[in-house]
C-alpha cells in the first residue's frame, strides 16, 4: 500500500518514489478538491501529469492550460506552473523526472505543525529545490 500524505489541502499518495526506481522516476496519485493547487513555480524535474478525473489548470507560464479527464501534458523543468483543481474533486497522477519528487511531500509533512505560515512554507520547499514564482 503507498504512503498517502495530505498536506495543504491535497491527498497525495506516494505510488513510486525514488528508491524504488532506482532515481529515475517518481510517481505520485493527487486527490484535490476544487480551488486548491499550488502557487507558481519551478523546478529542475521534468513533470507528466495525467488527469484521471476532474478538470487541473496548470497556468503553464501565467497562461490558464486547462487539462481535463483522460487527458495528459509534459511540463519541462523550469516551466513556471501552477497546478489548481477545477472541479469538485480532481485527481491525476505526476511522474516526475528524476525521482525525488516526494521529497517535497515528506518535508511538507513532516512539518505539519507550521503550515499556516506561507514563509514557512516556502522555505521548506525552497529546501527541497522547488522555486516559487514571486
Amino acid at each position: 500500500m503507498p504512503k498517502t500524505i495530505e498536506v495543504l489541502g491535497d491527498k497525495v499518495s506516494l505510488r513510486l518514489t525514488s528508491n524504488d526506481t532506482n532515481g529515475k522516476y517518481s510517481v505520485l496519485e493527487f486527490e484535490t478538491p476544487e480551488g486548491v493547487g499550488q502557487p507558481p513555480h519551478s523546478h529542475n524535474w521534468d513533470e507528466t501529469y495525467v488527469v484521471l478525473e476532474g478538470e487541473l489548470d496548470l497556468n503553464l507560464n501565467g497562461v490558464s492550460t486547462i487539462i481535463s479527464a483522460g487527458h495528459s501534458i509534459d511540463v519541462p523543468a523550469g516551466t513556471i506552473h501552477a497546478p489548481i483543481s477545477k472541479k469538485k474533486i480532481t485527481r491525476y497522477v505526476m511522474v516526475a523526472q528524476p525521482g525525488g519528487v516526494e521529497s517535497v511531500f515528506t518535508s511538507l509533512e513532516a512539518n505539519s505543525s507550521s503550515l499556516d505560515d506561507m514563509q514557512r512554507v516556502v522555505e521548506i520547499v525552497t529546501k527541497e529545490g522547488v522555486n516559487i514564482a514571486m
